[in-house]
Parts: structure tokens; sequence; C-alpha cells
């Protein structure tokens, strides 16, 4: 948490500069957490990576893989606490790549928390989250190609004492990127699978206060999934399935 953010800084934020700097922090700190995978249907999740461009790392806490993402805990640090006329901002993002042989069709992320909001104050003081979601197309069948960079997903929230006071009331921002349907609108047929995607997740939390009240906002569960398709091989099986159960119904029947 940073806490020489100016209110008047972390205000602006709420009318739009919060998001436009998503895309642009500077990474302060990092911490790499490696490969997990493959999981079945056979996706890997390739060089994981957060990092902060206002904070020490880790805020996300290391990840777990399963048969459709990634899911993380969030430490007690990926928060932001103003009190007393005080101000606070916390960035974070998280890099990793999907390689998944079948294809990826969607990417998705979903993030909960809570705040709070206290005090004899105005609507001035407040809390802000704000999240981006980025999707970039490195390999398109198992070949690489030039990377597709897709329309980003943006999202944010803010809530104020005036309107939405109280004591860890609970939060959540949701955003998706379609990738099948972005990449066939750039001129790639249904046959071309998005089988390496990088995805970007940028956060930040942010909060302000006015004397004799206190704002907080904190992230407690964060995950993000893939949409894919089936494998090819296992397409096949399933065709080969079906043709052996109608061939079985045949020969019963005859």
């Amino acid at each position: 948490m940073r806490r020489n953010a100016t209110p008047c800084a972390i205000a602006l934020a709420a009318t739009g500069v919060l998001l436009a700097a998503l895309a642009a922090s500077a990474d302060a700190a990092s911490i790499s957490y490696g490969n997990l995978g493959p999981v079945p249907p056979g996706v890997s999740f390739l060089n994981i990576v957060e990092s902060s461009g206002t904070d020490a790392v880790p805020l996300y806490g290391a990840p777990t893989a399963f048969a459709t993402g990634l899911s993380f805990f969030p430490t007690a640090a990926f928060s932001a606490l103003g009190a007393a006329g005080g101000a606070d901002l916390t960035d974070g993002q998280l890099n990793y790549t999907v390689a998944a042989p079948g294809g990826v069709n969607q990417v998705d992320f979903s993030e909960t928390g809570v705040y709070t909001l206290v005090g004899a104050g105005t609507a001035a003081t407040q809390t802000l989250a704000g999240a981006s979601l980025r999707a970039i197309v490195t390999e398109i069948n198992g070949v690489p190609i030039a990377p597709v960079n897709l329309v980003p997903s943006l999202g944010s929230m803010i809530f104020n004492l005036a309107s939405h006071g109280g004591v860890n009331q609970p939060w959540q921002i949701a955003l998706s990127v379609n990738v099948a349907a972005q990449m066939a609108g750039l001129g790639y047929s249904p046959s071309d699978r998005a089988t390496r995607v990088d995805v970007v997740i940028d956060n930040q939390l942010a909060s302000v206060s006015e004397p004799g009240t206190q704002a907080m906002i904190s992230k407690t569960v964060f995950v993000g999934t893939t949409q894919g398709v089936p494998e090819p091989t296992g397409v096949a099986l399933a065709g080969l399935a079906l043709a052996g159960l109608a061939a079985v119904r045949s020969r019963r029947s005859a």
C-alpha cells in the first residue's frame, strides 16, 4: 500500500484515470511462479508472474492450477486504506500464458473482496476497484504467429460513504475476452484455434478519506479461467465411441 498518494489523485481515478493507469503502471517488484500443468484436458499455464508498481510482492500469492484456470488467495497486503484525510493506492499485475492444444475460446477472471466506509463525512470518502483484462494470441493451430492484441475488457466499481457506508461490504468484478469471436472478426476461420494466448491482468485498489472517516478496500479471492475447445484427439475418440455404439445398436436390431 502506498501511503503518499494524495486525495486529489485518487479522486481523479474515480472519474476514469484509474482505468487509464492500469495499462501503463510501472513494475517496481515481481515474483515468478514458473509453470503449472498440464492439467486435464491438457492445458498448461506458463511463465506465471505477478508484479506491482506500488507495493512489495506477493499481493496475489502463489496460484493453484485446476482444469480450466488458476486460483489465488490474495495476501492481506492487497488492500488500500485511507484514514483521517489520507489516501492510498495499491496496484498489482498478473501475467501468464495459456497453452492449450485444443484451443482457447475465451479467457475470464473474477475477483471478490470487501470494503469499509465509516465515520462522519461525505461522498468524498470513497473506495475504488479497477481492473483490465488483455489477451494476446501468439500461436494458431500450434504454429507461432506475430502477436495479435485483442480488444481488452475493463471494469471498475466505486463506493462512497454517503451512499454505501458500512463495514466489510462485499464487492465483485468479472471480466471476459472472447478470443474465438475476436479472431473470427479478424478473418480467421473456425478451424483456426488459438493454441497459445498471453494473458495480462491489471488491478488497482484505491481509497480516499476525509478527517473523521476511514475508507478501506481489500481483495479476498481471485480466479482466472479459460474456456477452450476439445482437443482433436478427444473429438476423434468421441466420434469413434459414438460410431461403435451405433454399430452395436444396428447389430442388435438386425
